[in-house]
Formats: C-alpha cells, sequence, structure tokens
C-alpha cells in the first residue's frame, strides 16, 4: 500500500480532528457531536457541503471557554448535546 500525504485545502476538516485531538478534554466530544449534527443539517439541505466545516469549527471555537480536560462520562454527554444544540445555532 502507498499512502500520499492527505491534502489539507481540500478537507480542511481534518485539521479540525488533528486540533481537538491534541487539544484533548471534552474538544473531540464536542467536535464528534457538532460533525455529525453538520452532516445531518447537511443530508436535510439545511447547509452546503462547504458550510459543515465552517459550523463544526464554530462550535469547536465556541466549546474553547467551556473546556475541561478531566471530564466525567455524564460532563461529556453534556457537552455533546451542548455541541449538537450550538450546531444548529451556527
Amino acid at each position: 500500500m502507498t499512502f500520499s500525504k492527505p491534502d489539507r485545502e481540500k478537507y480542511p476538516s481534518l485539521d479540525l480532528s488533528f486540533a481537538a485531538g491534541r487539544t484533548g478534554g471534552t474538544m473531540t466530544a464536542a467536535l464528534n457531536a457538532a460533525n455529525e449534527q453538520a452532516n445531518e443539517m447537511f443530508r436535510e439541505g439545511k447547509i452546503g457541503f462547504m458550510e459543515i466545516f465552517q459550523v463544526i469549527e464554530g462550535t469547536m471555537e465556541a466549546h474553547k471557554k467551556d473546556l475541561n480536560m478531566a471530564p466525567s462520562l455524564d460532563e461529556i454527554v453534556a457537552v455533546d448535546e451542548w455541541a449538537r444544540k450550538k450546531t444548529l445555532e451556527l
């Protein structure tokens, strides 16, 4: 198998995933929930394909102020719920 370097301009959400992983804590939960919600919004025709990245990025940016680096399971679930609602606002 041969792998090429990812095209980060073509796939900007890849950098968001790396950033969430580097940040850690509840940021990965916010990213995942925002991604799922944004993709659902796209499939429903509520946003365009290129807006998926913007919605995820905006949700992650909004979550920075509430980032929890040692969350409990309940806190992770709460961030998931918050991120899904926040995504709908953007």
